[in-house]
């Protein structure tokens, strides 16, 4: 009993030692980019000979730097992007966990087919969707607003799958009963179909803010100058005859600021949201 104790706790504290190195791993290129947010330029083009690990004292010369450019308002970029996620979130958690409800706990005509058509659009590229949505989007006079970004993904489907999969756990059983007490459908959905997929909506609203945060080719297409998020502002930086590393680095440590905040609030939420829509049908 003793030696199976001692093998169980090596193999556990490998485990530990594994995870912890990945993590630490994982972490290199934020504390990178958060040490050259600090550097001057000077230090990016030395890099080769050279190399800096502790932060610097030019953070703030490189955000006067950065916020001094007149073909983009970085700081304005920043709201952008965070107005647009949040709304985009908060839509997306409602359109989703609806479409989830139905498809989980109604039997309708053409179910299956119209799922799984949902789903196989998960398998186009972005590009393929670009001049169809920006045609689509001009249409309705939509283009260079926040409402142009917001409204062609709000229907996410791997927001629709993944609700569709908690949702199933719930048991009919409760439903039925809160039908024979007098629930209307949409109490179904909102008294007792919400509540006890919380921690599914916190892991669902860290994935659909992190994929809208991170979107760039329809905002480039879609948005003017005014109107620019974080990837297509720090897109900018980028010059056909010079690269600004400096503002670049400070840039991208500034639109890490924002995920964090979402990550600290949902996480405790994150791995059993994510692991709830796992079990077998």
């Amino acid at each position: 009993m003793r030696k199976q104790t001692r093998e169980e706790a090596t193999w556990r504290f490998l485990g530990y030692t594994f995870v912890l190195l990945v993590t630490l791993l994982m972490m290199v290129p934020i504390y990178w980019i958060i040490v050259a947010s600090t550097l001057p330029e000077q230090a990016f083009l030395s890099a080769g000979t050279d190399i800096q690990l502790l932060p610097g004292a030019n953070f703030l010369a490189n955000l006067e730097a950065l916020q001094a450019r007149e073909s983009v308002d970085f700081i304005q970029s920043i709201w952008n992007s965070v107005f647009i996620a949040v709304v985009y979130t908060v839509l997306s958690l409602v359109l989703c966990s609806m479409g989830g409800f139905a498809f989980a706990k109604y039997e309708f005509r053409f179910k299956e087919p119209i799922f799984y058509s949902i789903l196989a659009t998960l398998t186009l590229p972005i590009q393929l969707l670009v001049i169809p949505l920006f045609l689509l989007i001009s249409q309705m006079g939509l283009t260079n607003s926040y409402w142009a970004i917001i409204l062609p993904w709000a229907a996410n489907p791997l927001g629709i799958f993944l609700m569709r999969q908690n949702m199933k756990q719930i048991p009919d059983a409760l439903l039925e009963s809160a039908r024979i007490d007098g629930a209307t459908e949409f109490q179904l959905y909102y008294r007792i179909a919400l509540p006890t997929m919380k921690s599914s909506l916190a892991a669902l609203a860290i994935v659909l803010f992190l994929f809208q945060w991170n979107l760039f080719l329809f905002p480039l297409v879609v948005l003017e100058q005014g109107k620019y998020t974080i990837p297509v502002a720090i897109n900018e930086l980028v010059g056909a005859q010079r690269v600004y590393y400096d503002q670049i680095m400070v840039a991208a440590a500034l639109s890490i600021i924002p995920l964090f905040i979402v990550f600290l609030f949902l996480q405790r939420h994150f791995v059993s949201g994510i692991l709830a829509g796992s079990v077998k049908e």
